[in-house]
């Protein structure tokens, strides 16, 4: 009897280590695997992470799809924050003539005081007739007037889209001189909506930087034609100043209404090329 127990000991004891050793087994196998599977995973992370550190000019041409001057808005803009269709048009006495947005530093709009018959430019944060500019959205301007929001829409918009990429290459520079009719530049500031309606200009990026304005569908014997602009070209800088933001373009436009010394650095089939304009 003694002996019996002895084998039915053993024989519980036997399975008992197999169960733990087949158990020890799977154990091992599974922290092996995962062990595997974990370093696949963050190794496949790897070109994300790279790739988020420099998004390609696809994710930018997302932000920067047209309206009037051949920009758009960020998609954030559009969804986010307050729902527009909410919004109260404003009491303000303006018109809207045309927006251009490229990410908030780079967004501004053409507003008109009607009773003024005053254009100028503005960014995010400007005030104009004591309404401060809070978002600039594609053919729409939010304003806080007082203590509630407004929105600014313009009365007619251009549906077509244009975009154009272009590659910097080492070249050297090239200058030109064109004569301008201070008349004919007086003419085309007069009308601002018009003059938008001649030309398609959006922000270009290049590696995900500000790099300009791009130009695209120029109307023949329009103003911008007359100032020597092609189609394709890419406005650096000003003056020798890189244009990345709503104040570069204000001092263009200043620049021409006042009739000061212009210079433009124009990116033209991969040359840079420096355009000069003497106002007579």
């Amino acid at each position: 009897m003694p002996k019996r127990f002895l084998t039915l000991f053993n024989l519980l004891a036997l399975a008992v280590i197999i169960f733990i050793a087949v158990n020890l087994f799977y154990l091992i196998s599974t922290a092996h695997l995962r062990g595997v599977d974990t370093q696949k995973s963050a190794l496949s992370q790897v070109p994300d992470v790279k790739e988020h550190g420099k998004f390609p000019l696809g994710y930018y041409r997302a932000i920067i799809d047209r309206h009037i001057f051949g920009s758009g808005e960020e998609v954030s803009q559009e969804t986010g924050g307050e729902d527009l269709d909410d919004l109260e048009p404003t009491s303000l006495n303006v018109a809207l003539l045309g927006t251009v947005v490229g990410g908030k530093q780079y967004a501004f709009a053409v507003i008109e005081e009607v009773n003024k018959r005053k254009q100028g430019l503005y960014k995010v944060g400007d005030s104009v007739q004591g309404a401060t500019v809070k978002r600039i959205l594609r053919g729409k301007v939010v304003l806080r007037v007082n203590d509630k929001d407004e929105i600014l829409t313009m009365e007619e918009e251009a549906a077509s889209r244009a975009e154009t990429e272009y590659v910097r290459s080492p070249a050297g520079k090239k200058e030109a001189t064109i004569q301008v009719s201070r008349s004919e530049v007086d003419k085309s500031l007069k009308n601002v909506h018009q003059l938008l309606t001649q030309v398609r200009i959006r922000p270009h990026f290049r590696d995900g930087n500000p790099d300009g304005l791009a130009i695209s569908n120029i109307k023949p014997g329009s103003f911008f034609a007359k100032l020597g602009l092609r189609n394709g070209d890419i406005v650096q800088g000003i003056n020798g100043r890189n244009i990345e933001s709503p104040d570069d373009v204000m001092e263009v436009y200043q620049r021409l209404k006042s009739g000061s010394r212009v210079a433009l650095q124009v990116m033209r089939n991969g040359e840079e090329k420096i355009i000069n304009y003497q106002f007579r």
